[in-house]
């Protein structure tokens, strides 16, 4: 499943990236946190949080393409015995 989902992701991301200007004007508003934390003005604020979200989007998304997230452990634990036993079956 997380080959047909991680590339959607990553795609997400992008837009995220791209249309940040237009998720906060008609979307989420002006968030204060990253008002107060990422600077306010012109292309700053809540505009650099939808931008830094949309990277790390992209950046988890590739990570869980290529089992590399800490803790996804899913490779199956497969040692000599139990190849063995897998092959007399």
């Amino acid at each position: 499943m997380r080959f047909f989902f991680s590339p959607l992701i990553f795609i997400a991301g992008i837009l995220f990236m791209k249309y940040s200007v237009t998720i906060t004007d008609q979307i989420s508003g002006k968030i204060d946190l990253a008002e107060k934390y990422l600077g306010t003005g012109v292309g700053a604020g809540t505009y650099t949080w939808w931008k830094l979200f949309g990277l790390i989007l992209c950046i988890l998304s590739v990570l869980w393409l290529f089992n590399k997230l800490p803790g996804a452990n899913n490779a199956p634990n497969i040692t000599p015995t139990s190849m063995i036993i897998r092959m007399m079956t």
